[in-house]
């Protein structure tokens, strides 16, 4: 998946930049592509250190100045375009937010912000009811179907023999439960395919509620290899 979103981002970006720089003389140093995240770490090897080293590998190439900014408060919206903000002040001309959770955000910054691109990872602009969505020509959206790769690990998993299954997700939201839920179709077709017994393989299923790596993720999933799981899939950043 990381490797996808590098891919994208380099070729997006490619096309934005190139329509809203050609003719300036901007100072490398200012970072006319600044990434936004706010869940999660931007080493997080998902979705923040996809898109981040999309425009690093980019901007580093081109000689163009790049930078990410993180949201100060996830539960408050105008966090969100307060970091927009700062960033377009800062020079950004392409603004890049790798999470469903800017969806109402760039509704809202599209128009606000004509002249500035964006790419929003994982979502599409709606907002905020899931009922009205509009991209409008200066941003483009990026899905996945991130049930077809985890419906392929299950059906790896258990072709290699592997009965015993954890799946321990992040937080339960539309790309995590496609992960999960493909996981687990993809060792139920393996099952079916190698005519294993009903039962023999069993998952355990959790959704952890965050994307941390912290200690109390860490003791949950060595409890369940010490119960005899031998697998856990883990799409939670």
């Amino acid at each position: 998946m990381s490797k996808k979103i590098v891919l994208c981002i380099l070729f997006i970006i490619s096309i934005f930049v190139f329509s809203c720089t050609k003719n300036t003389n901007t100072d490398s140093n200012t970072p006319e592509i600044a990434v936004i995240i706010d869940l999660g770490s931007i080493n997080d090897r998902s979705f923040n250190q996809g898109s981040w080293e999309g425009v690093k590998s980019y901007a580093e190439k081109h000689n163009i100045g790049y930078k990410y900014y993180r949201v100060s408060d996830k539960r408050d919206m105008d966090s969100y375009l307060n970091a927009i903000d700062t960033a377009v002040k800062d020079g950004a001309k392409l603004v890049v937010t790798p999470s469903y959770m800017f969806e109402p955000v760039i509704y809202k910054a599209q128009d606000i912000y004509t002249n500035i691109h964006f790419i929003l990872i994982d979502g599409q602009p709606q907002d905020g009811t899931y009922s009205n969505y509009k991209t409008s020509i200066n941003t483009s959206a990026i899905l996945y179907a991130e049930e077809e790769a985890g419906f392929l690990a299950g059906y790896a998993i258990v072709k290699e023999g592997y009965t015993n299954l954890g799946v321990m997700g992040g937080i339960d939201i539309a790309p995590v439960i496609r992960f999960s839920y493909g996981f687990v179709q993809g060792a139920e077709y393996a099952c079916r395919e190698m005519g294993l017994p009903l039962g023999l393989v069993k998952i355990n299923y959790t959704y952890l509620g965050n994307f941390n790596a912290d200690p109390e993720n860490q003791e949950l999933a060595s409890s369940w290899y010490k119960s005899g799981i031998q697998v856990i899939f883990a799409p939670a950043g």
